[in-house]
């Protein structure tokens, strides 16, 4: 498999508190699942936190860091709290992760779509099933009201899992939002598309669909079967044997192609590197068009596992990638730190 040229490893930007540090309490078991939005002259960083001790309550929580150059970065807090921690024996979705936060503004208002999951292992990690679910803000710094909270909308989703059998009947998490470059060219095409992450039960594996919406507010009850929900495309992207997560956009306009940078999964055990596939027509991908960005080859610090990427233009004409991983040879899905890559412009082999 071919690798992506330009990628330029520039280590790690972001590490979990010490113990006398601010944050331990929240993300002194790791960081992770980096997502880059840019406002004004601030790059902000939406990332999950994990609380410290490894125990069954040291819960994800999702949290908010700002920079002006990506690599020195000032932590925010915590954005999203899990409702374990707010609301104790509650039957929401988020009860022992609230992550994985995309942030996209419509022009008025800010919607975060964030993945929620109602259990955890004996160490605190998301265990499936995973739901995207939202929260709203005026402001990208928060705060957060999570619709969750709302009163009578406490089961709310944005759409619910497959039907048993189908290639996402396990999880449906959250992915870039973006506006639907057909929309009012192709009759029916709805307004806004998101790249979800789907997997299967049984032997699991992992995909990406399409979640279509008018109307970025929507959500209705998990356990109604016709509920008012995002519409999710019927077949994957690309096929669930390619075992990928996650999912970060960047358009290249002098090339007119759409880049989709995501994790792979490496025997169905942890993620291992960082792919990019490309098409011209963002409704149709292939799993021949496709290379390397990270691997332990690639980066100066994680020789293990290399979790989510998230892309975002430089000022100074280059991509930067951030990704998360483990300092070292581990594979686990704690102690995590996040690292920052810088591609070269315009992407080639």
């Amino acid at each position: 498999m071919r690798y992506l040229a330009g990628v330029k490893d520039l280590g790690i930007v972001l590490s979990p508190d010490s113990v006398a540090e601010k944050m331990y309490k929240w993300d002194g078991g790791g960081v992770r699942e980096a997502i880059l939005n840019r406002v004004g002259e601030y790059y902000y960083l939406s990332y999950d936190a994990a609380m410290p001790e490894k125990t069954a309550e040291s819960y994800w929580n999702a949290c908010t860091a700002r920079s002006r150059d990506l690599v020195h970065w000032e932590k925010l807090g915590v954005s999203l709290y899990t409702s374990a921690i707010v609301h104790p024996g509650s039957d929401r979705k988020d009860c022992c992760s609230a992550s994985s936060p995309w942030s996209f503004y419509d022009g008025n208002r800010w919607y975060r779509f964030y993945l929620g999951a109602d259990h955890c292992s004996e160490e605190g990690v998301p265990a499936f099933a995973y739901s995207t679910m939202l929260a709203t803000s005026d402001s990208i710094e928060g705060p957060w009201i999570k619709e969750c909270d709302r009163l009578h909308a406490e089961k709310h989703v944005c759409f619910r899992v497959g039907k048993p059998g189908a290639w996402d009947d396990e999880t449906a998490s959250p992915g870039e939002v973006l506006l639907n470059p057909k929309y009012g060219l192709v009759p029916g095409s709805k307004k806004y598309m998101m790249f979800y992450s789907g997997s299967c039960s049984g032997v699991t594996r992992r995909s990406l669909g399409i979640a279509r919406t008018d109307d970025l507010s929507i959500c209705d009850d998990y356990d109604k079967d016709k509920g008012n929900f995002w519409v999710k495309d019927p077949e994957p992207i690309l096929p669930p044997a390619e075992d990928i997560e996650n999912s970060s956009l960047y358009y290249e306009e002098r090339t007119g192609r759409y880049w989709l940078f995501t994790n792979h999964i490496y025997q169905n055990s942890y993620t291992d590197a960082v792919w990019a596939y490309w098409t011209t027509d963002i409704d149709r991908w292939s799993q021949e068009d496709k290379a390397i960005v990270i691997d332990r080859n690639v980066s100066t610090w994680a020789k293990g596992a290399i979790g989510m990427p998230a892309v975002c233009p430089t000022d100074h004409g280059t991509l930067a990638l951030l990704y998360d991983g483990v300092n070292g040879t581990g594979t686990g899905h704690l102690d995590r730190h996040i690292g920052l890559a810088e591609i070269s412009l315009p992407l080639s082999f």
